[in-house]
């Protein structure tokens, strides 16, 4: 089973910057991701959820729909919504209070 976890979360102009970990069967990868204030904004509306918790959403649902080679090294978070329709709906669902 493929885990992602937070290593570090940094507050920038837009919005966060994050260095993931994602563990696959065959070996860990780290990525460099951000999260723009739009984009949480949509996915976290009330504004109740941690930017790592909807950050770990975006990411398992990536994982979800591809394998774990195929994330991207460096990557916005926006991504998801241009490669799949259904993102914005399903992602929501997806934040967790633990992340």
């Amino acid at each position: 089973m493929t885990s992602a976890t937070i290593v570090r979360e940094r507050a920038s102009d837009g919005g966060w910057g994050f260095t993931l970990r994602v563990d696959d069967a065959a070996t860990p990868h780290l990525h460099e991701a951000t999260l723009s204030w739009a984009d949480y904004n949509f996915w976290s509306p009330s504004g109740g959820d941690a930017p790592s918790a909807v950050m770990l959403a975006v990411v398992r649902f990536l994982l979800s729909r591809s394998a774990a080679d195929d994330l991207p090294e460096h990557f916005d978070a926006s991504l998801v919504r241009r490669l799949h329709r259904d993102a914005d709906v399903v992602i929501p669902g997806l934040i967790t209070a633990e992340g």
